[in-house]
């Protein structure tokens, strides 16, 4: 699995794996933990990292540039 975005909330991260899942790319996400435990428990801010497959990392980034672009141009 490749990380390919780290977002501060599960809920970003959930968002970026479903627009991921419009492409047909399947992804999870996983969120740092130390010995098991969140990392926010120590005074570190959370991270979740959203993961594709080794194979899927080609088509994932180029689907997320898309999805960058179309945004800029309507902004």
């Amino acid at each position: 699995m490749i990380c390919i975005r780290i977002f501060r909330t599960s809920w970003e991260a959930e968002r970026g794996k479903e627009a991921l899942a419009e492409s047909g790319i399947t992804a999870t996400v996983s969120e740092d933990k130390f010995n098991d435990v969140p990392i926010q428990r120590y005074g570190v801010p959370a991270r979740f990292r959203l993961l594709v497959a080794d194979e899927d990392y080609l088509k994932s980034a180029q689907f997320l540039v898309k999805k960058l672009r179309l945004k800029k141009v309507r902004s």
